[in-house]
């Protein structure tokens, strides 16, 4: 008896040594990898997935001077093989991002503080990415005049249309409802594509921050993913309009309907029909303008939508998932 006795008493001495001096078993930190292209181009979005080989809460990635959190998911695993913790992100790169170069770092959370800060644990996994551009043509378009130079009335109704949709895309939801590639919302071709540098009735504008698939008045859009309606309504610039927040800071945007046929806080699936292709706001015609909008980026969303039934081709692009030809972090 003295025998089993004597190690007992020595393990509760031990806890009790380490409990006064502020210590704590110790356990093994997280080992990250990360996965995300080599280069990017200015205007797109990127995947980047993240694994560790411990229990995280979820990641933290730092992306041009900003921290964004992903949620940690339970990888599927056979029998006998390690089980994984992954969480995937989009990032955005700005079309007039400056920089040729940049680093992604990401570090696992595995909990809060009791002020509610998240807790870092292990070493953060980091990776280059390089910056190039896409050929941006140049447009000329012919539209009516009071969309080139507003009446003077309608100004308070434009800035309050922007004030409106910056405060949507402010929304975040940590849950990522999106999955890739997203459905086509038409099947018509690429009209305009993402970037060009517009010029409406002879007055150089701004660059074109979204792409336009063609469609003939009354051709039902579908939603690009899963996610809920965070704006619909008539925006002086954009016409009838829906907003789909489809969680961990992603977006996507329909201009331009005859229709809406969804309404704020309604849930969607992907392939549902939320209205109808039109000709509101400022266009030269019916056509549907869509916007993917990344961390409250504009980005170029041709890249993540299949291409047209009529075989439309797509330029080379970083969207696709890492997995597909990763390059792996440090």
């Amino acid at each position: 008896m003295p025998t089993l006795i004597l190690p007992l008493i020595l393990a509760c001495f031990s806890l009790l040594l380490m409990a006064a001096l502020g210590g704590s078993p110790a356990f093994a930190a997280p080992q990250v990898s990360l996965e995300a292209p080599a280069t990017v181009a200015r205007g797109d979005a990127f995947v980047a997935l993240a694994v560790s080989n411990e229990p995280v809460q979820s990641f933290s990635f730092k992306w041009m001077g900003k921290n964004y959190a992903a949620t940690a998911y339970a990888g599927e695993a056979s029998t006998g093989a390690e089980k994984k913790w992954q969480a995937v992100i989009l990032l955005p790169v700005p079309l007039d991002a400056k920089e040729n170069d940049l680093t992604l770092a990401v570090a696992p959370i595995t909990g809060q503080t009791g002020g509610k800060k998240p807790v870092a644990a292990g070493q953060a996994a980091t990776q280059n990415i390089g910056l190039y551009n896409k050929d941006r043509p140049v447009q000329q378009l012919t539209v009516d005049k009071k969309y080139v130079d507003p009446p003077a009335a309608q100004m308070e109704r434009i800035k309050a249309d922007r004030e409106l949709v910056r405060k949507t895309l402010a929304q975040y939801s940590p849950e990522r409802q999106w999955t890739l590639p997203f459905e086509r919302p038409v099947s018509g071709d690429v009209s305009s594509l993402f970037g060009l540098k517009r010029v409406f009735n002879g007055q150089p504008r701004g660059l074109h921050r979204g792409l336009d698939l063609r469609g003939a008045e009354g051709t039902p859009i579908l939603a690009c993913a899963d996610g809920k309606v965070a704006l619909t309504g008539n925006l002086y610039f954009s016409g009838n309009v829906v907003y789909i927040n489809h969680g961990e800071g992603v977006f996507t945007a329909y201009l331009h309907m005859s229709k809406v046929l969804v309404e704020k806080d309604q849930v969607v699936r992907k392939g549902d029909v939320i209205g109808l292709v039109g000709a509101t706001g400022r266009v030269t015609g019916p056509h549907l303008h869509l916007s993917l909008l990344v961390q409250g980026v504009s980005v170029d969303p041709q890249p993540f939508i299949p291409a047209a039934e009529s075989s439309e081709k797509k330029a080379p692009s970083s969207a696709n998932q890492p997995s597909k030809a990763p390059k792996k972090g440090k």
